[in-house]
């Protein structure tokens, strides 16, 4: 992480910032293992993930189907939809909890309106319209301060100064667009216009998201090291607008220099009767007036750029991919939780969840020095799903390492023989 950015430490994330590799290799390095236990719990850790990672692989080849109809970017053929509204409503639920195994947050409805009304720390201020879409939903995991130098116009510094700027390290965006029908209500019903007259409005609506059919369509955007007042630049309708500095001084040396360019043609029409130097006169204040609106358009490319510029850098993945990626998040997540909670159960022995909660933060706040708030619970319904708990109620504890073991080779024998995830 750079070194100007931090997590901030009053915020407690259920994210886990360490490799899965680095985590595994931390804990046999640590001394808190008998080192006669070190190569058994290499083992495991191998099996389990190994494990993890089949079961991931087969949801994840379902939840590819299963978002095939409705991805911008597919060139196959599908079969006309059946059902598409329920195919879609069980495709958010099934990636909305793949995002909360992921340890992804929700940006509630309020923080997204607060983040919507500040203007870029980059002096881009654009607008989205939110009525373009049937559903909008954003996602974070890990926030954190980013500090950066900025002159303050506002109060008439020109040093620069360094402010805080509230990043999301991770930020997920679900989109979709309103289908063709939604579009011709929408105008029917909000606009008060005739059923053909919306259904080409609607048509005219769908050519912004690049849509030419009556689908659905869902748009998976992952981006990263977003500023929370950047929020509106990741959503493919955005207008930018220009900021009231920018205005101002555009009034004040444009509105200065054409009056004064109006008030010279008037004294030369008024002064000649030459038709020619007229026309010259009256070409002179065209022209002028050209080069004042050409810095209106010179300023919103210098907006564009930078829009351009910072989704270029910032953007992760898109949409099949973006789903792909997703979900090895969430399996490195979720093997993470589980390791944790069967090594502190082997060092504990037996104990209830929150000494082990507790336990576990403790090592990662003194190990990375990063504060969080650790799923203990989803770690130990992975270890009691894998039959690797012998006691599950108040108090909770693990079986040995040995028979732990020999639990997980059974169960890929399993997969392996059978060919299939069980």
């Amino acid at each position: 992480m750079q070194n100007n950015t931090q997590y901030q430490t009053d915020v407690l994330e259920r994210f886990i910032p360490i490799s899965l590799d680095r985590l595994i290799s931390d804990l046999l390095t640590s001394d808190l293992l008998p080192l006669e236990q070190h190569l058994e719990f290499k083992q495991f850790c191998s099996t389990y993930t190994s494990l993890f990672h089949a079961q991931s692989h087969a949801y994840l080849q379902d939840l590819k189907q299963l978002y095939l109809p409705f991805n911008p970017d597919r060139d196959t053929l599908i079969n006309p939809q059946e059902n598409s509204g329920k195919k879609l409503a069980y495709l958010k639920d099934k990636l909305y909890a793949i995002l909360e195994d992921a340890n992804y947050e929700r940006i509630s409805e309020d923080d997204l309106n607060e983040a919507l009304n500040k203007i870029s720390p980059y002096g881009v201020q654009v607008s989205v319209d939110f009525d373009d879409f049937a559903e909008v939903a954003l996602f974070y995991r890990g926030s954190a301060i980013q500090q950066k130098l900025y002159r303050n116009w506002k109060k008439l510094s020109f040093k620069k100064q360094p402010i805080d700027i509230l990043i999301y390290k991770r930020l997920f965006v679900f989109l979709q667009p309103k289908n063709r029908q939604q579009w011709v209500e929408y105008f029917i019903n909000n606009k008060k216009i005739s059923a053909q007259k919306a259904e080409k409005e609607a048509d005219k609506a769908l050519k912004k998201f690049a849509i030419n059919n009556d689908n659905d369509v869902v748009y998976l955007k992952l981006f990263k090291d977003i500023p929370r007042a950047d929020l509106e630049m990741q959503f493919p309708n955005t207008r930018i607008k220009m900021r009231l500095f920018d205005k101002i001084k555009l009034a004040v040396t444009g509105g200065g220099g054409t009056a004064g360019g109006v008030m010279a043609t008037i004294g030369k029409l008024s002064a000649t009767i030459d038709p020619v130097s007229a026309l010259i006169a009256i070409g002179g204040l065209l022209g002028l007036l050209w080069r004042q609106i050409s810095k209106i358009f010179s300023q919103r490319a210098k907006y564009s750029a930078t829009l351009t510029k910072n989704l270029y850098f910032y953007s992760l993945d898109n949409n099949m991919g973006a789903l792909t990626y997703l979900v090895d998040t969430a399996e490195a997540e979720e093997c993470k939780e589980a390791i944790l909670a069967y090594f502190f159960l082997l060092i504990k022995g037996e104990t209830n969840r929150a000494s082990l909660d507790q336990c576990i933060e403790n090592y990662i706040y003194e190990k990375y020095e990063i504060p969080m708030d650790f799923e203990i619970d989803d770690g130990l319904d992975k270890l009691q799903k894998s039959s690797l708990l012998s006691r599950f109620d108040q108090l909770i504890k693990t079986i040995p390492l040995a028979e732990a073991n020999s639990r997980l080779r059974q169960q890929w024998d399993q997969i392996i023989d059978s060919k299939e995830i069980v």
